[in-house]
């Protein structure tokens, strides 16, 4: 396949040593409709014979491009960056090396940023799978309107990281991705692009798949139990708490949503046996954005988690309980629906919308 003129859009795809499930997601780009499109591979270091696959396809498809990782920094993010930096395209696609598009998602996501040229970026909803597409029957998030911040903030993700497409130059001015996170990547990021004033709509069309995945080595999982991903993920969220802050959102929901996620991570150091460092994240997440109250109660639940670990049980029951006392979890207040120059009705995000 040759390409006569400049991409319409750049997909990203950062891998490493995920060779077979790499082959299956760059077939659902080469099975797109829209032809005007380039796929930069950015190799964190594969040892396992990826080079060799993706190069021999940009042989015969110029439309592939494989770039290997330079540099001391390893990582997504690093990657992600790596490759935004070389796309020849106005329009980014992240697209994760495990993850699928359908074949109408390149058209369709080019069409509506086309159509809508005072977008930063939009936004389309996932389906999920396992072994293969349609064998799980639930979309990635349903949603539903809300206060997008508020639930990026309270952990709940509304959409990953293949669910938008961007402007490349909003990406640059918002500094891409941050690239010493270790968890909560493309969360970081989206939080950043919502306060920074970034206009967006969500679209009723779920043109993706995400690979589901039961895997101990994940982020996901290690963020709790890893102590370099506990510690990172504390420079996160006080890199949030800023962000939100600096950019006039930081609502007393979004204040308690924070809170909410410094109390998780003092868990963390709690079933690690960290007692010391569960105390000095609580007592810090306190001093910014806590009460003496909630600080002393705090401590108690910690306390008695250390006495009696884990989850299960009247403990962890308590401790539940207390968190939804504090307002940690929190539902979004509904947004207002709008009709935007679609054929379907979407709705625009408000970060400004309070609970």
């Amino acid at each position: 396949m040759t390409m006569t003129s400049s991409p319409a859009v750049t997909i990203v795809t950062p891998t490493k040593n995920r060779r077979v499930l790499l082959a299956e997601t760059m077939d659902s780009v080469r099975r797109q409709t829209l032809v005007a499109w380039e796929h930069i591979i950015v190799d964190d270091g594969s040892d396992d014979g990826t080079a060799e696959v993706v190069s021999r396809r940009a042989e015969s498809d110029p439309r592939v491009r494989y770039l290997m990782r330079t540099g001391q920094r390893t990582g997504a993010n690093v990657c992600r960056n790596h490759g935004l930096a070389s796309a020849a395209a106005g329009l980014i696609v992240f697209l994760d090396s495990d993850d699928m598009l359908r074949p109408h998602c390149l058209e369709r996501r080019v069409e509506v940023m086309s159509r809508n040229a005072d977008l930063d970026f939009a936004v389309f909803r996932a389906g999920v799978f396992i072994k293969s597409i349609g064998d799980v029957p639930r979309l990635y998030h349903d949603q539903a309107p809300g206060d997008d911040l508020l639930r990026f903030l309270s952990l709940d993700c509304i959409w990953e990281i293949s669910g938008p497409i961007w402007r490349r130059e909003f990406l640059k001015r918002i500094g891409g991705f941050d690239e010493e996170a270790l968890s909560m990547q493309d969360l970081e990021m989206h939080v950043r692009a919502i306060c920074s004033g970034g206009k967006y709509i969500f679209l009723r069309d779920v043109d993706h798949d995400i690979r589901g995945q039961d895997d101990s080595t994940r982020t996901s999982t290690r963020h709790f139990r890893d102590p370099a991903y506990i510690e990172a993920a504390a420079r996160t969220w006080d890199s949030l708490f800023h962000t939100v802050k600096n950019a006039g959102l930081l609502t007393w929901s979004r204040h308690r949503a924070i809170l909410g996620q410094n109390f998780s991570l003092a868990q963390g150091w709690i079933k690690i046996g960290r007692g010391d460092r569960a105390t000095k994240t609580w007592a810090k997440g306190c001093g910014r954005n806590g009460t003496r109250l909630v600080w002393l109660l705090g401590l108690a639940m910690l306390l008695l988690l250390r006495c009696a670990p884990g989850d299960a049980g009247v403990v962890g029951r308590l401790v539940n309980k207390w968190k939804g006392w504090v307002r940690f979890r929190q539902e979004p207040k509904p947004l207002k629906v709008e009709v935007v120059s679609e054929t379907q009705p979407s709705y625009l995000g408000d970060p400004k919308l309070e609970k």
